[in-house]
């Protein structure tokens, strides 16, 4: 009478998987543990901030010594951290994850247990893969909860860079993107250190990329004023572009930087400024074109460390 089993390919993916979990338990454990220590603080702070009479909050945009400013600074350290997130974790997936094993020729053991090398490359990628998703996409939540209510009366603005970063998806397509980053270096590099550093730099540099780019990731609004010197308060609008605006309606750039200004308007038939800019509202349009143009990097990453690593090994 024959018994029932699982599939032995299914069973060999659960065992990969758990091992790198197991692994690296510690680190996973320490960031949900993190996460879960913000949220309640943040959740805390919300709390009493909502509960603390706005008077001095409106008055002075830093205030000392209370709960406002506690929850001003958490949010600017927090929206940093979250810039240099996929940053560690390209670091992470490029030495611990995958260089390390490669170096150390730990690999071998993990494929004489009857454990394909494609099969092992894809546990090293998808156990990154689904942790570091989880945990933006909770990020995210705990981050929103704690910038909402000082958003409207500080510097942290939606358009910030930190605060743009970690307000919605992008934070979790860079997340993906290091992951795919960091395979691919540690593949290449095999050595664990320089590949944690040449993953951080690449990561960072398509950051910085993205975000110098991030204005003309959609169209802008157009709006003048009539009066020259009126330059426009950044406030809720992420200003792309302003200069000056003649009565043919031509735009100029800023041409009259010297102390005879009104000469120099009148010279050059100034009438007023123009700006092009991104109201509130550009928002989730920015968020979802940048997110779509990092997954497909992402993509591109992951299909090329995968499509290399057959090549080498099968």
């Amino acid at each position: 009478m024959s018994t029932l089993t699982t599939p032995a390919p299914a069973s060999r993916l659960r065992g990969t998987a758990w091992v790198v979990v197991r692994q690296h338990r510690t680190v996973i454990g320490v960031a949900a543990g993190a996460l879960v220590l913000s949220a309640a603080v943040s959740a805390g702070l919300r709390i009493w901030f909502e509960a603390t009479p706005p008077d001095d909050f409106e008055r002075n945009l830093y205030p000392r010594s209370d709960v406002r400013s506690a929850l001003v600074v958490i949010v600017d350290y927090a929206g940093l951290g979250a810039m240099l997130l996929p940053l560690l974790v390209a670091a992470a997936v490029a030495g611990p994850v995958v260089a390390r094993e490669l170096e150390s020729g730990t690999y071998k053991l993990a494929w004489s247990q009857s454990v394909t090398p494609v099969r092992w490359f894809a546990a090293k990628v998808t156990v990154p893969a689904v942790t570091v998703t989880a945990l933006t996409a909770a990020l995210i939540g705990v981050f929103r909860l704690a910038w909402a209510p000082v958003s409207p009366n500080t510097h942290l603005r939606w358009h910030s860079r930190h605060v743009f970063l970690a307000i919605g998806p992008t934070v979790i397509a860079y997340g993906l993107l290091a992951v795919a980053v960091g395979a691919l270096t540690g593949l290449l590099v095999r050595r664990t250190l320089v590949a944690m550093s040449v993953a951080g730099t690449v990561t960072g540099a398509v950051l910085l990329v993205m975000s110098s780019l991030r204005g003309s990731l959609w169209t802008t609004t157009t709006a003048t004023r009539t009066n020259p010197d009126d330059f426009p308060l950044m406030g809720d609008w992420l200003v792309t572009g302003t200069g000056l605006l003649t009565s043919s309606g031509e735009r100029l750039g800023d041409m009259c930087l010297v102390l005879d200004r009104p000469a120099c308007f009148a010279e050059h038939d100034i009438v007023g400024r123009w700006f092009d800019y991104h109201p509130a509202s550009h928002l989730w349009p920015l968020q979802l074109v940048e997110t779509g143009i990092v997954l497909a990097v992402a993509a591109v990453a992951a299909w090329a460390a995968f499509g290399i690593f057959r090549r080498r090994h099968g």
